[in-house]
């Protein structure tokens, strides 16, 4: 388990963006993380990451062997292939890398067809599930997507659905930050909802996204 206990972050001492937010995130659960646009969804992310410091403790290792956080602005070898991006990154951690589970997974998240293509041809959406990928092939205990429905279809979005409900029936802990209320209701065990800095942690409980979205106008 990991847990956040009285995250404060502002930026140049301007506007709290976080105040004292304080929440956990348990092994086999999906958490959705809910906010309006500039609640501060993205800086909790970068500050749990250590892209952002603050006054959060985290163990370096964890961040570096268990963390993955999966964002919209993510550095690649854009001549490489995607088979060639992962190579080179079990190469540069020193890990043995598993083709056979890598073309597994990339069936499952309907990747083949990008095995051997550059990822300078490739879309938002399938560079983030390439990391997931890699991510999955790392065994990363703890896995942060920002926004991964927002640039993807409807079919895709099941698709990825899918695979992080099998993510975490094997254990693993995902937050996944979403404006999407259907896929934040169908999807999550938990909602942690950002507003005036502060995480509103509760059960998903919603048979349907219109009353997620009734709850959260109580706070708005």
């Amino acid at each position: 388990m990991l847990e956040v206990n009285e995250l404060s972050f502002a930026y140049d001492n301007e506007k709290i963006v976080l105040d004292e937010v304080s929440f956990r995130l348990e092994a086999g659960v999906i958490y959705c993380l809910l906010g309006v646009n500039g609640a501060g969804k993205t800086t909790l992310f970068n500050c749990l990451s250590g892209f952002l410091k603050s006054n959060l403790t985290i163990d370096q290792e964890l961040i570096k062997d268990k963390l993955l956080y999966i964002q919209d602005q993510m550095h690649f070898y854009l001549n490489l292939t995607g088979l060639e991006f992962t190579e080179l990154i079990f190469s540069l951690k020193e890990k043995h890398f598993d083709s056979e589970q890598f073309d597994q997974l990339l069936d499952r998240l309907k990747m083949r067809d990008y095995k051997e293509e550059r990822i300078v041809t490739y879309s938002l959406g399938t560079k983030q599930k390439l990391v997931l990928i890699i991510g999955l092939l790392l065994d990363y205990q703890y896995i942060l997507m920002d926004e991964p429905f927002a640039a993807i279809d409807f079919i895709t979005a099941e698709v990825i659905t899918d695979v992080l409900k099998s993510v975490k029936e094997a254990g693993k802990t995902i937050v996944v930050s979403t404006h999407q209320l259907d896929i934040a209701q169908e999807l999550a065990d938990e909602i942690l909802f950002l507003n005036n800095g502060q995480i509103h942690q509760i059960d998903n409980q919603f048979s349907t996204p219109h009353e997620l979205k009734n709850y959260i106008r109580e706070y708005i």
